[in-house]
């Protein structure tokens, strides 16, 4: 059952007097201690009931932090902070007090939703249960941020939450603003999995294996396509996966542009790797004489021999 008017709300009671299902911000208890929606109650003979405590949208409203890229850290709350947009509405708390203003999520490191604005920590719960996988950021200004992702991470969204690693962090959740990020790394099988793409075809997987067997060494396109034995054609279609991982970096202008191969910075992925590579030995090389991809140039053309694995 849905809110009639938040189509986006579960409904959390119905008006006493025309009976539709709302959320509990459309809901008010009057003073015969009944619920209505807003436009029942304005027409009815009874008035809201005073409740001790925080005002109602004090209580609708979630405390945040907000740490801009420029250093700049604000508190205060929101009504909506919805990561597919580009922005959110911010009411400031503080010297500018009361102050509503727009915040773009391009200007933002990371917003986290707080559970007090006069604490670091916070009481246990004991109902700490993380559902996503691990992970650990570091941003561009060197702080770090251990914890895990929630359930609709997604490598492509422009920002995604994370929960902190500590239960007792005053932080209930961080949203992180990707361009923010220096570096970021998965968990164990997270990592890998996403390692996988670097071996999903033939020649990702000649590329692959020649970095593990050759790291640190500097060579043009044509020298790889041809200890490869591949087309340089080929080869470069294929280069951008690489690349994203750090595993081989373009150096130099023109005609004198080479590819640089550098073993992988985080632990995991150069475990991952170094997996797989043997995996590929095992399959391809071992079973099949020397590996003849790995031979040095003999004058040949470089598209000039298919190789053994097609393409």
């Amino acid at each position: 059952m849905r809110c009639n008017i938040h189509l986006n709300r579960p409904a959390a009671g119905y008006c006493s007097h025309c009976g539709n299902f709302f959320c509990k911000g459309c809901l008010i208890l009057a003073e015969d201690d009944r619920n209505y929606c807003s436009y029942c109650l304005k027409r009815s003979t009874v008035n809201a009931k005073v409740e001790e405590g925080p005002a109602r949208g004090e209580r609708l409203a979630v405390k945040l932090m907000v740490h801009l890229k420029n250093g700049l850290v604000m508190k205060g709350t929101a009504y909506n902070l919805d990561p597919a947009r580009g922005g959110f509405h911010f009411l400031r708390r503080g010297r500018d007090a009361d102050a509503d203003i727009t915040i773009k999520f391009s200007d933002v490191k990371y917003v986290a939703i707080v559970d007090s604005f006069t604490s670091k920590r916070r009481k246990a719960t004991g109902a700490y249960q993380p559902k996503g996988s691990e992970v650990t950021v570091v941003f561009k200004d060197g702080e770090r941020i251990d914890g895990y992702t929630l359930k609709h991470y997604s490598e492509r969204a422009p920002r995604f939450s994370i929960i902190p690693t500590d239960e007792r962090d005053n932080r209930l959740s961080i949203l992180v603003e990707r361009s923010s990020i220096e570096h970021m790394s998965l968990g164990r099988i997270p990592k890998t999995q996403e390692l996988r793409k670097l071996s999903s075809n033939a020649v990702r997987r000649l590329l692959l294996y020649y970095c593990w067997k050759h790291p640190n060494v500097v060579l043009t396109l044509d020298e790889l396509a041809t200890r490869v034995e591949r087309s340089a054609r080929v080869i470069e279609r294929e280069l951008g996966v690489f690349m994203e991982e750090g595993l081989i970096a373009e150096i130099g202008q023109g005609s004198r542009k080479q590819l640089k191969f550098s073993p992988a910075r985080d632990p995991v992925a150069r475990q991952a790797i170094s997996a797989m590579a043997k995996e590929i030995e095992m399959l391809y090389f071992r079973k099949r004489g020397a590996p003849k991809p790995m031979a040095k140039p003999r004058g040949r053309p470089a598209g000039g021999s298919r190789g053994k694995w097609g393409g």
